[in-house]
């Protein structure tokens, strides 16, 4: 089973795909460093609530929640895919 960042990761690239965002303008629209996007996408270093927060309005979710449950749909289609 894929950790709690692991589908956070995987909720993001989804939602990045969606929107047609790549690392590099999503990384400037949070204000954060393209390298920093890449160690969270990639899970080298965990999600930070204050991160997670930045996420948000580039993504256009609206809470916290809705990454939760973006990241909790993506478990439900990795494990539907696994079964």
């Amino acid at each position: 089973m894929a950790s709690s960042n692991e589908l956070i990761s995987k909720a993001v690239r989804v939602r990045m795909l969606r929107l047609g965002l790549d690392q590099k303008t999503l990384a400037k629209n949070m204000g954060i460093s393209t390298s920093s996007l890449s160690h969270y996408l990639s899970n080298k270093i965990g999600w930070q609530v204050s991160v997670l927060d930045k996420l948000l309005a580039p993504l256009e979710w609206d809470s916290l929640a809705d990454i939760f449950t973006a990241a909790n749909d993506e478990n439900n289609v990795i494990s539907a895919l696994a079964a």
